[in-house]
């Protein structure tokens, strides 16, 4: 196993850890929102911990030479003591760009008119409150975060 690889191991199991011990499952959420509103055509993607206090979701791809997608990624911020409500929101906000891309619709993944107008669908459809932006000031911080375990899950 060359260097890169390595790395890249240790930090899918970090994630692994982080998310074990997050209050919500990303993949099991992630099954279950994809079942929900998206008719489960959504392969599962690499699911990730981050802990940005700016940014709760990122849904982000390599593309190859010849514009196709790959390593298609959604990262979730682990900052932030989530009520269900707004992990859902979160969450659904990233799933909502890698449905567009994935269904051929938005390949730069932006929060265009195709963005807007499927997350008006879901919220009227499921009583979602998905948008381009959230306010965060109701957004409870996660105690207990160690600055020590921050630089370990972004050194990598």
């Amino acid at each position: 196993m060359d260097f890169i690889s390595l790395v890249n191991f240790i930090n899918h199991i970090i994630n692994i850890l982080i998310m074990y011990k997050s209050k919500f499952s990303l993949l099991a959420n992630f099954d279950a929102f994809n079942n929900d509103y998206f008719n489960g055509v959504l392969p599962i993607p690499i699911l990730k911990s981050s802990h940005s206090y700016r940014t709760l979701g990122y849904f982000h791809c390599d593309v190859d030479d010849f514009g196709n997608p790959y390593n298609e990624t959604i990262e979730i911020s682990n900052y932030y003591d989530y009520t269900f409500e707004q992990f859902r929101d979160v969450l659904v906000h990233e799933m909502v760009h890698y449905y567009l891309l994935y269904m051929g619709i938005d390949k730069k993944c932006t929060h265009g008119k195709q963005f807007k107008k499927m997350c008006k669908e879901l919220n009227e459809k499921y009583n979602l409150h998905l948008s381009k932006t959230i306010d965060i000031t109701d957004f409870k911080i996660k105690e207990g975060k160690s600055k020590l375990w921050f630089k370990i899950c972004t050194f990598f």
